[in-house]
């Protein structure tokens, strides 16, 4: 069984991955069947994740002009670091593992009880 992980290169798509719009190069006879382990609103992430900490990194600011007032405004803005990050995990490939054979059952029951234990 062939396994890649690749990451994504670019600004990437929230709105390609989640099919609101597709490329040129997608069957959208397929889309219905995949299969979407996270899709949380960035903003509410970034809150959850950053805020406690934002906070205590403003306290520390002696200079106002320092002080971040909403980190995911700032990191949309930025020009060097990106908003979200993708990771794409497959088993297989569309010849030996496609959605419509036992394989592609078996790939995704694999990749499942791998996103389970993440």
């Amino acid at each position: 069984m062939e396994r890649t992980i690749s990451g994504m290169i670019g600004k990437g798509s929230i709105n390609h991955n989640t099919r609101v719009f597709s490329a040129k190069n997608v069957n959208k006879e397929r889309s219905g069947n995949n299969v979407e382990f996270c899709h949380e609103d960035l903003q509410t992430v970034y809150h959850r994740l950053f805020d406690e900490a934002l906070e205590r990194y403003n306290e520390k600011q002696q200079r106002k002009d320092r002080r971040i007032d909403n980190y995911y405004e700032k990191i949309r803005q930025g020009k060097q670091e990106k908003l979200f990050h993708e990771v794409i995990f497959q088993v297989g490939n569309m010849k030996d593992m496609n959605v419509q054979s036992d394989g592609g059952m078996l790939a995704k029951e694999i990749l499942t009880s791998f996103m389970n234990d993440f």
